[in-house]
């Protein structure tokens, strides 16, 4: 668990808003560097990886978690040093205030956001919902200070620190998806030097948050014949709904049931989870999973696509909640699909 941490600590420092992806790839480019026969990027700041298989005709199979983040983009610098924003993505205005941030200008800058406090508002105003436009980012600096540092369009992330609460729990604001991300990584170091018989690829997709531009085009750049996609899930959290408890921090991943996803691969993962004495939870969904198996299933006139998630609580806030224990789990699933999809119908010739 000590290595998944490891990866996660640095792949959740990277900036990468939703449109601005491409902060993370010189990163990936050191760290990825000759384990792979194919990497690079795309023209729509996704990032990818095909280590080949010495088998000829080898079926490929692609590993797919999204590389942005939710964050903000500037609209308006104020007087002051105040800054106005719009989100990328999407999160709760109730969770924002006093949320610390990082402002990605000519140098990057902290900041945090500042409401109106409630000893300054008048009769009535306590009870309205907030909204983003009652919101600004303080700096500390002069507006023209700022004017030369920042401008209309400029990127804004929460501030990106990934901390352990206790041995298993972590929390960080970049988890959704970079805490997937790192189970892939770990899932190709566990399968490093074998000889898996298949083409094993990744991609780290742009865009997720708002759309599936970097899931569309790169999986129809790789054309893989079988695809995981993995995400994050909601876990369960005092006072949430009974039937949440389906899905708990520390006790797996969550395999998906749905009628997007492929039901005899999904069954085939279900199967080598519980061969392999793999955790393991599952979530039933009866229509589109909000993921990127959205779009990467209809691919290439049809990928099959399972969908693996990480329990998470606090998801789309600047303090997301996981445990290791999970993200051990799932490598180690990723880890044996790549050795035994020899064995799925289909696979071999």
């Amino acid at each position: 668990m000590d290595r998944i941490y490891e990866i996660a600590k640095e792949l959740t420092a990277i900036p990468g808003v939703s449109g601005d992806e491409s902060r993370s790839f010189p990163y990936l480019e050191k760290t990825l560097a000759g384990k792979f026969d194919d990497f690079g990027f795309t023209p729509v700041g996704s990032y990818f990886g095909i280590r080949k298989s010495k088998k000829k005709n080898a079926k490929t199979v692609l590993f797919d978690a999204h590389l942005d983040t939710i964050g903000f983009i500037v609209t308006k610098i104020c007087d002051g040093g105040f800054l106005k924003v719009m989100m990328v993505g999407r999160t709760a205005e109730k969770n924002l205030s006093a949320s610390e941030v990082w402002i990605y200008g000519k140098r990057t800058i902290p900041g945090v956001f500042a409401s109106k406090p409630p000893h300054l508002q008048e009769p009535g105003e306590s009870e309205k919902k907030l909204s983003i436009d009652d919101l600004s980012i303080d700096t500390g600096l002069s507006k023209e200070e700022l004017e030369e540092i920042v401008r209309v369009g400029t990127f804004v992330g929460f501030k990106a620190d990934c901390e352990k609460l206790s041995d298993n729990v972590i929390v960080s604001p970049s988890f959704d998806d970079r805490i997937c991300a790192a189970c892939i990584l770990r899932a190709l170091e566990l399968v490093e030097g074998e000889d898996i018989g298949v083409n094993a690829a990744f991609q780290f997709s742009a865009g997720e948050e708002t759309g599936y531009k970097g899931a569309m085009t790169t999986a129809y750049r790789i054309a893989p014949d079988y695809a995981i996609v993995l995400d994050v899930c909601n876990a369960y959290v005092p006072g949430a709904r009974e039937a949440r408890k389906a899905v708990q921090i520390g006790k797996g991943c969550s395999l998906s049931y749905s009628a997007q996803t492929n039901r005899e691969l999904t069954e085939f993962t279900r199967t080598l989870a519980e061969k392999n004495g793999i955790a393991l939870q599952f979530l039933a969904e009866p229509g589109a999973t909000g993921t990127n198996s959205n779009v990467i299933q209809t691919g290439h006139g049809g990928v099959p696509t399972v969908l693996l998630s990480i329990p998470l609580k606090n998801m789309h806030t600047a303090n997301e909640v996981a445990d290791l224990r999970d993200c051990e789990e799932t490598a180690k699933l990723l880890a044996e699909f790549l050795r035994s999809i020899g064995s799925y119908q289909g696979v071999e010739e």
